[in-house]
């Protein structure tokens, strides 16, 4: 299919294979009464589905004497692009050829409502949704009580007010990205749905759906009325699969509780034991909130690496010993939880980038003559017209709040960790600097930050997209809880040296032991439940990994 310009499908124009637009009409569609919507039709792939299941319906019918009633199903398609709202056309229902947020605010707002809407929204990020669509959409979106930004895309404002387009008893069967489970920019669509519907379906996939591309999608089902009120997420291997258990995946699968809150949904992958275990420590008070222990930061950006940061090696060459800083410029260069001035030196010596250009926050007079001569060669490469350099004071001069005393990592493969940061080294974005608060033991918190309890947590406050590395914003990092109780029991050299020898199961065998069975009286059932919780978070991510580079 090709692409629309402005508003693409699922980056790129892409349209609903059809066995989902079936299995979504056949789940939503079930009445010969049903009014339909369908917000962005394309040429018509969820259209087909309709005209399918309508036939379906017809056949079921005629033993029933409702064939009248059966083709008078209202049935209406919003589509910009003219020439695919043209090929919709083919499926002989009413086809709407204009943009859905102006369609909705003089058609719809307070007007009307469907029995049922269905379709794939466009996937177009806020800098290439058009200004008269994006205003239009977010004038909506507000007048509904929703706080867009610029993180908004425009699949979340189709989605949002296709619910409000429902009628009470309504159903939505919708293509969203995978991004609905755990993207900040959706938090109050997480808590708008688990309000709006009594019942919610969250079907996913291990394996990428759509053909040529690496977006991730989740088939979300609500029902404003249900009999089995709560919430269920579904993981299929993929359409083969779908097409094999069909609809008995939603009879089958457990329903959980819906926490109406703007939590990440990603805990739903979870049996309802599972999460009640999670429930239960995250509100146990003698566990310790991250915020209680330290603060956390982004690391420093330079504006321009190739600059600031230096090989030893450069560093003499330019006879720049006493005009640089160190620094930690990628995870990988910290393999355990501390990091001493002698493991700086190795780093060093071994040729790594962890020097820093740092001739002070100083006029140009003030500052070194080899400094001044690397700022020129600097300026004559156009460094100083780089964003980041152009808007500060003194283009040469990186500005760091504070020096951190630990860094996180803030993107993991297995799982993220905690590095006390002896050498004093200031570190790049690439990882989050930590404060510890007055007080706060920073080689208790350093060493019980690994156990199984805070790694599984993590699982559910992380982001995982098609790559299986785990990332973390400050904020998310924020909402991490660390068992402290028997924290300064623990060897913090020996879990260090575990570390570094890849022994995590070692490692959190010793702290679990210590802070987790002995420290909160943990039963070993539940020890081990946590281990069966971080288990299947890490590995569902890791193994989606490994399926985009087969």
């Amino acid at each position: 299919m090709k692409a629309i310009d402005g508003y693409d499908k699922l980056r790129g124009g892409y349209y609903t294979p059809r066995d989902i637009a079936d299995f979504i009409v056949g789940w939503a569609v079930r009445t010969h009464e049903d009014s339909i919507l369908e917000p962005g039709c394309g040429d018509g792939s969820f259209l087909a589905a309709v005209k399918r299941r309508q036939e379906k319906l017809l056949s079921e019918a005629e033993n029933q004497n409702l064939i009248t009633q059966v083709r008078e199903m209202k049935v209406t398609g919003i589509e910009l692009d003219p020439a695919e709202a043209k090929k919709a056309t083919a499926y002989g229902y009413e086809i709407i050829n204009d943009d859905f947020f102006t369609w909705y605010k003089d058609q719809v707002e307070e007007r009307r409502t469907f029995d049922v809407v269905v379709g794939n929204p466009p996937f177009v990020r806020y800098q290439n949704f058009a200004e008269q669509y994006r205003s239009a959409a977010f004038e909506l979106m507000k007048k509904h009580g929703f706080h867009p930004n610029r993180l908004t895309n425009i699949w979340l404002p189709f989605l949002l007010l296709s619910v409000e387009a429902l009628s009470e008893n309504g159903r939505l069967g919708m293509v969203i990205p995978a991004e609905l489970f755990q993207v900040d920019y959706a938090a109050e669509a997480r808590n708008y749905l688990s309000t709006a519907f009594e019942g919610l379906t969250l079907i996913t996939f291990r394996k990428l759906v759509f053909d040529d591309i690496q977006q991730e999608v989740v088939l979300l089902l609500g029902e404003k009325k249900s009999e089995r009120k709560g919430i269920r997420v579904i993981e299929l291997e993929d359409l083969e699969e779908l097409n094999c258990v069909g609809m008995d995946c939603l009879t089958e699968a457990e329903i959980k509780e819906v926490n109406h809150s703007t939590e990440k949904w990603v805990r739903y992958y979870l049996t309802n034991e599972e999460i009640g275990l999670l429930n239960e420590l995250n509100s146990d008070n003698r566990i310790s909130d991250a915020s209680d222990l330290y603060e956390v930061n982004v690391g420093l950006v330079s504006g321009e690496n190739d600059f600031f940061l230096f090989k030893w090696k450069d560093v003499l060459e330019w006879h720049l010993e006493n005009d640089v800083t160190p620094i930690i410029s990628r995870a990988e260069q910290v393999k355990g939880i501390m990091l001493s001035e002698l493991e700086y030196r190795k780093l060093r010596d071994a040729g790594k980038r962890v020097s820093m250009f740092a001739p002070g926050d100083l006029p140009m007079e003030e500052i070194s003559e080899q400094a001044r001569q690397y700022i020129a060669w600097g300026e004559s490469r156009g460094f100083q017209q780089n964003y980041k350099c152009r808007i500060r004071k003194r283009w040469y001069c990186v500005p760091n709040s504070w020096k951190a005393d630990a860094f996180l990592i803030r993107q993991a493969n297995l799982y993220p960790k905690m590095i006390l940061n002896k050498a004093g080294a200031l570190v790049t974005d690439t990882l989050h600097k930590v404060r510890f608060h007055e007080g706060i033991n920073a080689e208790a918190v350093t060493s019980a930050f690994l156990n199984t309890y805070t790694l599984a947590l993590s699982e559910t406050l992380g982001r995982s997209y098609g790559g299986g590395v785990l990332t973390f914003e400050p904020g998310e990092m924020r909402k991490f809880r660390i068992p402290m109780k028997n924290a300064e029991k623990l060897d913090i050299n020996r879990i260090d040296r575990l570390q570094r020898e890849g022994k995590y199961e070692e490692i959190l065998a010793y702290t679990d032991e210590i802070l987790l069975k002995d420290g909160l009286n943990m039963t070993e059932h539940d020890i081990q439940l946590l281990h069966s919780i971080w288990n299947k978070m890490r590995d569902r991510r890791l193994a989606r990994k490994t399926k985009k580079n087969l």
